[in-house]
């Protein structure tokens, strides 16, 4: 990947940290961007290995202002733009008849809005590149519902990450850019921490793994290597495709 560009947003940690870590390692120029400075700034000081190819901007990505500030800063700073993954996300969940319309807006502006108006602003550049990878990742709750974590608005927002990934996928064909998506399970992320209160996370995380065919949650390094597979110039004839990277979890 070495000249190649990459920007990944949510890459202060979890899944976005793992992946920008792997293209950087592989040689490629990596941008992260999120919401939190100090987190974007531990996490690029933490890549010691081509310190000189990291970089980190904040931004949100359901503005659109930033996030065609995050594709200009990535191509100032070097040159072009070859890869987009749209990692950014958040998680409310919650019972429908609980939930407030603010909660919906909430998963529908970072999870589906982000994910399309990073599309928009990188597409050019990749075009003007001859071409380049979008990874957009998904959820296995996009294709499956899980009764014990109520979440019809973050399922709904992530189902429409995939059908955006389809259209984009047959949209941007001719200009060699190609998009795919990723499907995690519980990935053991500040995300999952999140859901239960600190004296419950262990216990959340031993559940899961019982869910879990492979009797194991993920880690962020599981999703980066398929992310990372996706990206590579070597399969180049893969695009439109849903990645579940879940453990079984899907199947049951």
């Amino acid at each position: 990947m070495e000249g190649m560009t990459a920007l990944v947003t949510g890459g202060g940690s979890g899944i976005g940290l793992a992946t920008a870590k792997l293209l950087l390692s592989h040689g490629a120029n990596v941008l992260i961007a999120g919401r939190d400075g100090e987190k974007l700034r531990s996490a690029a000081a933490s890549m010691t290995d081509g310190a000189e190819r990291i970089s980190w901007l904040t931004g949100d990505v359901s503005s659109e202002g930033h996030a065609r500030k995050l594709v200009a800063e990535t191509v100032r700073l070097f040159g072009g733009i070859n890869i987009l993954v749209n990692n950014a996300g958040v998680f409310r969940g919650g019972s429908i008849m609980q939930a407030e319309e603010e909660d919906f807006d909430y998963n529908i502006d970072v999870n589906l809005k982000g994910s399309w108006l990073m599309c928009k602003y990188a597409a050019r550049p990749m075009k003007d590149a001859g071409g380049g990878s979008i990874v957009n990742v998904s959820s296995f709750l996009a294709i499956r519902a899980h009764l014990a974590t109520p979440s019809s608005a973050y399922a709904a927002a992530k189902g429409g990450v995939l059908s955006l990934t389809r259209a984009l996928a047959v949209e941007l064909a001719p200009h060699k850019i190609r998009v795919n998506a990723v499907l995690p399970a519980v990935v053991n992320t500040n995300m999952l921490a999140s859901l239960v209160r600190s004296d419950d996370v262990s216990k959340l995380k031993e559940a899961s793994c019982k869910a879990h065919p492979l009797g194991r949650i993920g880690e962020p390094e599981d999703i980066a290597r398929a992310i990372f597979f996706l990206c590579q110039k070597e399969n180049d004839w893969i695009t439109g495709v849903e990645i579940p990277v879940d453990g079984g979890r899907a199947l049951v």
